[in-house]
This record gives structure tokens, sequence and C-alpha cells, in this order.
């Protein structure tokens, strides 16, 4: 079972899990407690080594158990495409420092106190106007992805799924992973990229846009969170 924003003491054999995106260097926000956070790309708008070290900073002040984290398309200094090396060593030794768990296109399995769920963390997105952890063909890169994913977390968000951008009023989420997605059936989705299509979506699977800023990179969405039923206690 799953309890989306709910704002009541967590249940018992509850875990909850806070989900934010798209910071984009701010850092101003109002983020609940909860067991898990979840930070699906786009640490910075420039990718200025102030930013990430702000960002991060930040984040490992939070009280959160576990934070997981992952790149976006803003954040090239990730993207080993570019080669960046001794930026991407000293960001990730700071994550580190910080207690945040990067992932980049990858699987990572949650402590038993918290289900042992699966998740699969991955930056990338189908390419529209360039950046970091952009794909021309994404027709392979989810393959990796688990059959028994239980909440997986992407940059992008699968096509149909919170993905409207406001020009052209069209979907540009990407089909790929709405194809892995209904063959894997996890859980939860979490993703961030498109900014006005900021909320969720239940529809057997939780499908939750995570954008803090909105089109203009104003900070005014709230974070989402949800309860996820692990095991009684």
């Amino acid at each position: 079972m799953i309890l989306v924003n709910n704002t009541e003491d967590k249940k018992d054999g509850y875990i909850r899990f806070i989900c934010i995106s798209d910071t984009h260097g701010k850092t101003k926000f109002e983020i609940p407690d909860g067991d898990v956070l979840i930070h699906a790309g786009d640490i910075t708008k420039n990718s200025r080594m102030t930013e990430f070290t702000e960002t991060i900073e930040w984040l490992g002040s939070l009280p959160h158990k576990i934070k997981i984290i992952t790149g976006g398309n803003h954040d090239h200094y990730l993207d080993d495409t570019f080669n960046y090396t001794k930026h991407k060593q000293t960001i990730l030794a700071l994550m580190e420092k910080h207690g945040l768990t990067y992932l980049e296109h990858e699987s990572y399995q949650l402590p038993a106190e918290f289900g042992s769920l699966c998740l699969f963390v991955s930056p990338y997105a189908p390419i529209h106007l360039g950046g970091a952890f952009m794909l021309t063909d994404m027709s392979e890169i989810w393959n990796t992805i688990p059959d028994a994913v239980d909440i997986l977390v992407t940059h992008t968000p699968p096509f149909g799924y919170q993905d409207k951008v406001t020009r052209y009023d069209r979907h540009v989420g990407c089909q790929y992973l709405m194809d892995k997605i209904k063959q894997t059936k996890p859980r939860v989705c979490i993703f961030g990229h498109i900014h006005e299509s900021h909320g969720y979506t239940l529809d057997g699977t939780l499908y939750i846009n995570a954008c803090l800023n909105n089109s203009r990179y104003k900070p005014v969405n709230k974070p989402i969170t949800f309860d996820l039923f692990v095991h009684p206690k």
C-alpha cells in the first residue's frame, strides 16, 4: 500500500520517502522529514562547483537516514563524456563526506530495516537541447533495469506521465522507458526534468515528477512524499 503526501505520523511497517528533483543550485526549500530522501537530478543550473558544493552541503545537513542522488542534463561535471574527471572526483568525494549516495545508472538495495527494497537510479534522458547524460538513441539504455525493481528513479519521465510541456502541449517523456516500466512494473517511478509537470499520478504504479523549480526556474514547488508499506512490525 502507498500513501501519498501523508501529513500524519508514519504508520508502523511503512517507510517514508521524500522526493525532490531539479533544485538547480537553489537550497531554500522546506524539506519534510522522512526515512529516505531521493534527488532525481539537475543538482545545478550551470554545472558550477559552487552550485554543487552548496547543494551537497545543504543536502548533507538534512536529517534523513538515507539520501540518494543522481545527475541530470544540467550536471555536466558528472557526465564522463565531457571529461571533467577531476571535477567529478571532487564532487563525489564531497557527496561521500556529507553522507549522500550518488548512483549513476545502477541498482541499489536499501538495508533490511528499510524493507530491502531494490532501486534502480539513472541520470539519462532523450536528447532535445543538448546537455549531460542525453542520448540520441534510448532504445537499449534501459535494458539493464532489473525485473524485480521496486522503485525506479530516472531524470527523464516516462512517456505519458507527468511529462507534458506547456509549449506545444505535448508529451516529451521517454517511450522506451515507458515500455520497460510496463514490463517490470515497479511500485514507484520518481523523476523530474519537465518542470511544468510537477505532481504525481497513481495508475497501478505511482509516477512522481518531483521538480522543485517551475518552468521559469522559480523554486515554488513542494517535495512529494509517499509512505510505502514494507513489512509488519
